[in-house]
C-alpha cells in the first residue's frame, strides 16, 4: 500500500506491504517524522486512528491512497503570539506597516482577526480566517495552503512566470504594464506582491475557482468559471488571507486544530460556505480589518529621500521617477514636521498632512520620532 502523511515537519510518502497492519503505519511515520506519540486524522469527515486500531489491516479500513495528518499527543496548542509588524507591497514596491494602524477601530476590538469565527454546526467545524505572515507572499502562501500539496511561494511565483513567457498574447506589456520578461522576472523576487493577474493565472493552472471576498466593500470577485472546486481567501486591501473550516466540537465556536487539519476546498455548487464566508467578512469588516491603498499615507525609506505621498498611485509614480521602491506607511497618530525651510508646521496624522499639502503646497515632510 502506499499513502501520503503531512505533520509539523513536513510531508512524505509511505510504501508498505499490502498485508500492513495500522500498527506497521504508526512505525513507519514515527520512523520517519521523528514524533514519538501521536493520534492519525484522515478522511472527511475526519476520521482517527490510534492505538485501538493498531492490530487492524491497513486494507480492510482501505488506508490505501489516503492521506494522514500527524497530531502530536505531547503538544499543547501554543498561545496566541502577538502580530509582528508586517508589510506588503503596492505594484511591485515594497510597504512596511504597523498592524495596528489598520485593525483599529473607533473602539479597539477585543480580538484579533485570528480570533473571528462563525460556527458551523452542520460541517462539524468552525468556519475560520488562517492569517497569512505579512512578508509580501500572502497571497502566494494563501493560495499555496489551500492546494492539496500545499505548494511553498517560491514555487508558485515561478509557475506564474512561466505562464505569462508562455502566453504572451494574453499576457503583454499592455495587460502586465511592462514588458512581459521584466514582470516574470520582478514576480520570482520576494518583495513582488501577487495580485488579479497572479489569481487569474492560478485558476487556469489548477482548474479551480478562486473566491476572493473584500473585507471593505463585502463583495466577492471569483476567478475561474465553469470549474468544480472553489477555495476561499479574503483580502484587506493590501493583504492576502485564506479561509477555511476546522474540525471541531459543539458549540462549534471555536477550534484549537492545526491547519494540517483545515478543508479549503469545496464543490462551486455549495453556496452555502458562500453564505457562511459572507458572515465571517462581515465580522472581519465590523472590526475595520482593512486598508484602503488610495488613502495610506507613504513616506520613502530610501537614505537621504524625505518623500512622502498618499495612496498606491502617487508612492508608484516616485518610484518610477526616482527608483526608490522602499516604502513605509505612516501611522494616523504619528507626529509630522513640515521640511519646507521657513516653515514651522506641525501636525498628526494623514488628514492634518493632506490638509497641510494642499493649502501651503509643501510636500516634503517628516515623521518625528516618539522618543
Amino acid at each position: 500500500m502506499r499513502a501520503r502523511y503531512k505533520g509539523p515537519a513536513g510531508t512524505g510518502v509511505l510504501s508498505l506491504d499490502d498485508a500492513a497492519t495500522v500498527a506497521q503505519i504508526f512505525d513507519e511515520i514515527r520512523a520517519k517524522s521523528g514524533i514519538g506519540d501521536f493520534t492519525l486524522k484522515y478522511g472527511w469527515p475526519l476520521k482517527t486512528l490510534d492505538a485501538s486500531h493498531k492490530a487492524e489491516s491497513a486494507k480492510s479500513l482501505g488506508l490505501n491512497g489516503e492521506t494522514f495528518t500527524i497530531v502530536p499527543n505531547e503538544t499543547t496548542a501554543p498561545p496566541a503570539a502577538e502580530a509582528p509588524a508586517s508589510s506588503a507591497s503596492l505594484s511591485g514596491l515594497s510597504l512596511k506597516r504597523d498592524t495596528s494602524s489598520f485593525l483599529s477601530a473607533p473602539t479597539p476590538p477585543t480580538k484579533g482577526p485570528e480570533g473571528v469565527s462563525i460556527p458551523w454546526p452542520d460541517r462539524q467545524g468552525t468556519l475560520l480566517l488562517r492569517v497569512m505572515p505579512d512578508d509580501n507572499s500572502c497571497l502566494f502562501t494563501a493560495f499555496g495552503g489551500a492546494l492539496p500539496r500545499q505548494l511553498p511561494a517560491p514555487e508558485l511565483r515561478k509557475m506564474v512566470a512561466d505562464y505569462i513567457l508562455a502566453h504572451p498574447a494574453e499576457y503583454n506589456a499592455a495587460v502586465l504594464a511592462m514588458p512581459p520578461h521584466d514582470y516574470a522576472r520582478a514576480i520570482q523576487g520576494r518583495d513582488r506582491w501577487g495580485g488579479a493577474i497572479e489569481l487569474a493565472i492560478f485558476s487556469d493552472l489548477f482548474d479551480v475557482e478562486i473566491c476572493t471576498f473584500d473585507v471593505k466593500g463585502q463583495t466577492l470577485l471569483p476567478f475561474g468559471e465553469n470549474k468544480a472546486t472553489r477555495c476561499l481567501l479574503v483580502y484587506s486591501g493590501i493583504h492576502y488571507d485564506r479561509v477555511a473550516l476546522s474540525p471541531s466540537e459543539p458549540p462549534y465556536t471555536h477550534s484549537d486544530l492545526p491547519p494540517e487539519l483545515d478543508q479549503t476546498m469545496w464543490p462551486t455548487d455549495d453556496d452555502e460556505v458562500l453564505a457562511v464566508t459572507q458572515q465571517l467578512v462581515a465580522e472581519l469588516n465590523k472590526m475595520h480589518y482593512y486598508t484602503d491603498p488610495s488613502e495610506i499615507l507613504l513616506r520613502c525609506e530610501a537614505p537621504g529621500c524625505d518623500w512622502m505621498g498618499s495612496g498606491e498611485r502617487a508612492g508608484r509614480l516616485h518610484a518610477e521617477q526616482t527608483g526608490h521602491a522602499s516604502l513605509s506607511e505612516i501611522e494616523d497618530n504619528a507626529l509630522l514636521k513640515c521640511n519646507a525651510p521657513g516653515c514651522d508646521w506641525l501636525g498628526s496624522g494623514e488628514r492634518e498632512a493632506k490638509k497641510h499639502t494642499s493649502d501651503m503646497g509643501h510636500s516634503s515632510l517628516s515623521v518625528i520620532p516618539d522618543f
